[in-house]
């Protein structure tokens, strides 16, 4: 069952939106952690200081060679340092502290937010207290406090302890003088379980984005196939309908040809209906029929021309060299009744596939029915522009006489429509067929910037080169 584009569509832009909202959401958390790792001077600098205002009391109250305190004693301390530490390091989210006394080597105080696995085992508890720094850093930590007491100021170390990158503060504590002890803070940077959800989150997004990317080329090469098929259909149907319309034409046509052939016709009967009574046949009645004869082998003549309208063929040449030719055909009728003719070529015409002798027809058609309109004189324009929006070369024929009507406009091109005396009425209609032939179009207006009517014809421009 073929799945409808909206649905297809519909897929693609969530999934897209999916893995944006992956991205948005991962990207966040490392800003944020960023943000932390910037900050993390000032916010271990501010934790320590809160663990020294708490546990400065108790250390001072307390004997400061601490060798008199027994293991009940030590344990005490440190639960109470320990709680202090809890209550000091509350607001300040991954961050883990305590204290360092230096003359016994001893952790005593710490909170963290660590797994307890991470914790020291019950072989380091005599040395850093029940709840001593992490494994991992502790031997670290030990070195910056007993640093920071025998400096006696703050220091602040980031260093990588694998799989970790940790930020480190320890800071003296003095009493009466002397720095007894010192305060470390430690918060981690990087740790495994941020790296392992930011790689799940860029994975999840970039599965998400390629999915998308995938059904969007899968939904892009169904709509190419669905436009070629439908350009395929498109060229199918404007066929069918350049044929129906021909056989619209042609259908007049029969209706013209009909009336047209009776009138010679008639003049032939009479003709040899006068023989059949004995009168003549003379010199004159000779002229009669033939002058009917070649009346209809006129008609006869323009009809095959109109048939075969489309059978010309086409190679790539020369728009402004047929305009030209037409200017110079025209321009001895239009002396001899004061018309001028003025002729405005565009240079670097793209190529356009033409039959130059039916374009002539054409063109001679036009200038012709162009001259008629100003018996008493005129300007007549031969131009050609291309028009780049629809990829066509328009060639104009104006004329400066009294325009067309409407009625005559709607009619023009239909065959045996004319409104000249004596005129056959096949002249444009086998115009515009030549144009569909050349599958362009013919049209006509009016002038907009005086009197008189314009004929273009619209050709279409060669792909790449090549006649179409």
């Amino acid at each position: 069952m073929r799945v409808p584009v909206k649905v297809q569509v519909g897929a693609v832009v969530v999934l897209f939106v999916a893995a944006l909202a992956a991205l948005w959401a991962t990207s966040a958390s490392v800003l944020a952690r960023e943000r932390r790792r910037v900050s993390a001077g000032a916010v271990l600098a501010r934790a320590g200081q809160r663990i020294a205002e708490r546990g400065r009391g108790l250390l001072a109250t307390s004997p400061h060679e601490f060798s008199v305190l027994n293991p009940g004693d030590w344990d005490d301390l440190d639960r109470r340092l320990g709680e202090e530490t809890a209550h000091a390091l509350a607001p300040f989210d991954g961050v883990e502290g305590g204290y360092f006394l230096r003359d016994h080597k001893r952790f005593l105080g710490a909170a963290f937010p660590t797994s307890p696995d991470q914790r020291a085992s019950s072989n380091d508890r005599s040395r850093r207290g029940a709840d001593g720094p992490p494994p991992r850093e502790a031997d670290l930590i030990e070195i910056q406090a007993d640093a920071a007491i025998r400096l006696d100021r703050e220091l602040l170390v980031v260093e990588v302890v694998p799989p970790s990158t940790v930020a480190i503060r320890t800071a003296p504590i003095v009493i009466d003088g002397r720095a007894v002890a010192a305060t470390w803070t430690m918060t981690r940077l990087v740790d495994p379980l941020f790296l392992d959800r930011s790689m799940r989150g860029y994975q999840l997004s970039a599965v998400l984005a390629l999915g998308g990317v995938a059904l969007a080329m899968g939904l892009a090469l169904g709509l190419s196939r669905t436009v070629s098929r439908q350009a395929v259909e498109r060229d199918r149907l404007q066929g069918e309908l350049r044929r129906s319309e021909r056989l619209a034409a042609l259908g007049k046509l029969l209706a013209g040809v009909a009336h047209e052939v009776r009138n010679p016709l008639a003049g032939i009967r009479s003709t040899v209906q006068l023989w059949q009574r004995g009168i003549g046949p003379d010199a004159e009645s000779f002229t009669d029929l033939f002058s009917e004869v070649d009346r209809l082998d006129g008609i006869v003549g323009r009809l095959l021309h109109f048939s075969r309208a489309d059978a010309q063929d086409l190679a790539l040449g020369d728009v402004n060299a047929v305009v030209a030719e037409c200017a110079r055909l025209a321009r001895g009728p239009a002396e001899s009744q004061g018309v001028s003719v003025v002729v405005e070529l565009a240079f670097s015409l793209p190529p356009v596939a033409i039959a130059p002798p039916a374009l002539v027809q054409v063109f001679r058609n036009l200038t012709t029915n162009a001259l008629h309109a100003m018996p008493g004189g005129g300007v007549l324009r031969l131009t050609t522009i291309v028009d780049p929006v629809r990829k066509t070369v328009d060639v104009s024929v104006a004329d400066t006489g009294p325009g067309l009507d409407g009625e005559t406009i709607s009619h023009l091109f239909e065959p045996f429509y004319t409104t000249k005396a004596g005129g056959t009425g096949l002249g444009l209609a086998i115009a515009r067929e030549i144009a569909l032939a050349h599958r362009g179009d013919l049209r006509a207006t009016n002038r907009t910037d005086r009197t008189g009517a314009v004929f273009t014809l619209s050709l279409p421009v060669a792909s790449q080169g090549k006649v179409q």
